[in-house]
């Protein structure tokens, strides 16, 4: 069940077709490397399944036990998560084009490399937004996330109300596990056809990588 799964994910997204005129492919391979089902580590697997879309689709949801960060601020470019001592802090900002390689296909001019790299954002669109940056407070030190873990994503969310009376509701989340090894760091970015999930991985203070792959 569990090949089944990864083969319909991949299938779906590795090669999104664009048929307003005429019909042709754009190949798509930015989710594969980093898929949660190439997560080897069993520990991190159960975690990270516990809180991800993609964990729900093999039945992980809930049923690892972590420790949830709570919003302790939040504006229009910053978002920051506090547990403890513990902050998360997320910024983001205007992607300007003229800044940026891109790279478009067919007639349509179907954006799919920014600066040489597949993106996340949503597909076959100039990104509005940019994560800026990812910086992690343990109360002692300050650890920032690499460049190469963020430059590629894009259309960040963090909260927002499904309606005007709706409660809010965090899209940008962090978890510690139990024995306070691990922090997972998520984000639930885009929209709808292109919603998509990363959670990046600390580990003991050391930037472990990330998993991120295509979220509905």
């Amino acid at each position: 069940m569990r090949c089944l799964i990864l083969f319909f994910v991949l299938m779906t997204h590795v090669f999104p077709a664009h048929t307003q005129v005429g019909d042709y492919v754009v190949p798509d391979y930015k989710g594969m490397v980093e898929s949660f089902f190439s997560l080897n580590d069993s520990t991190i697997r159960a975690e990270v399944g516990s809180f991800t879309f993609t964990g729900s689709l093999v039945g992980l949801s809930g049923r690892a036990s972590l420790r949830q960060f709570e919003l302790y601020s939040l504006t229009d470019h910053t978002i920051t998560l506090a547990l403890d001592e513990m902050k998360v802090h997320i910024s983001r900002g205007p992607f300007f084009a003229s800044l940026h390689h891109i790279e478009v296909f067919g007639p349509q001019q179907y954006v799919y490399r920014i600066d040489g790299r597949y993106f996340w954002g949503f597909d076959g669109s100039l990104p509005r937004q940019r994560l800026v940056n990812v910086h992690v407070y343990d109360g002692y030190e300050r650890l920032t996330l690499p460049a190469r873990a963020i430059r590629d994503i894009y259309e960040p969310n963090f909260c927002g109300r499904r309606s005007l009376f709706s409660r809010q509701e965090c899209y940008s989340k962090a978890f510690l596990s139990e024995d306070g090894e691990r922090l997972y760091i998520y984000m639930r970015n885009s929209r709808i056809p292109s919603l998509y999930e990363v959670t990046w991985i600390i580990r003991n203070g050391n930037y472990l990588g990330r998993v991120a792959d295509y979220a509905y």
